[in-house]
């Protein structure tokens, strides 16, 4: 009589209740969706400044900045001014990124820092308040103003220090106005609410229901006593 192999029953009960273990726990595990880059490139790691594909303008200025273009007279990356005029690029493409993107999350604004020097609030708040057309106008026009200003004044210390010449300086300007009015657009168009109807006069009066302006007058009376009943 054949002895009965227990030792390979043992093992394959054991893989069966592994088996059914880990497929129960992949039941129950909840599913995500899945975040895709899209076709606009991941936000870092491509180049500088980050999310490089979407503001191509702001390669081209760092690029006339550093010299690689064949500018005689570069900068280095150790440079501060430089590092902060790539930062200010970066948050403004990935800002750009941001709602453009089909859906509304915060996603390749949340790898940049906050710095002081030119930001009113962290680049991944405002996107969020962006998306979620919870801003007002002048605080999006203080953020965007603080970063322009700064934004020109960087520039102009960097094109001195880098002896640039007139016309790659006019250059450097103008990619550098034409990245910020391309953002600046989207972002009024992404982040404001539509326009409100205004009054005519342009003052501020009491607001009448459409509803309510048929009605008759009300006299407080009804069969000659007040409405409280008392005359």
């Amino acid at each position: 009589m054949a002895e009965v192999p227990y030792e390979l029953i043992i093992k394959i009960v054991m893989i069966a209740v592994l088996v059914f273990f880990l497929i129960r726990f992949m039941n129950q595990v909840p599913k995500y969706n899945r975040v895709a880059e899209g076709f606009a490139g991941v936000a870092r790691g491509a180049g500088h400044p980050d999310c490089l594909r979407t503001l191509p303008e702001a390669s081209q200025l760092l690029d006339i900045l550093h010299g690689v273009n064949n500018v005689p007279s570069g900068l280095s990356d150790a440079s501060a001014d430089y590092k902060e005029l790539g930062l200010i690029l970066s948050k403004m493409a990935c800002l750009k990124k941001d709602l453009m993107a089909p859906g509304t999350q915060v996603d390749s604004t949340r790898y940049q820092p906050y710095e002081t020097a030119h930001d009113r609030v962290a680049v991944a708040e405002l996107c969020g308040l962006c998306l979620s057309q919870n801003i007002p106008q002048r605080d999006l026009d203080i953020s965007f103003a603080t970063w322009r200003d700064r934004g020109n004044n960087l520039l102009r210390r960097l094109c001195t220090a880098a002896n640039l010449k007139d016309a790659e300086l006019k250059t450097a300007e103008m990619l550098f106005k034409k990245a910020y009015e391309d953002v600046y657009s989207i972002a009024k168009s992404r982040c404001l609410k539509g326009d409100l109807k205004a009054v005519d006069d342009g003052g501020v009066g009491a607001y009448d229901a459409p509803t309510a302006q048929n009605l008759g007058p009300y006299n407080y009376t009804y069969g000659g006593l007040s409405a409280s009943g008392w005359n």
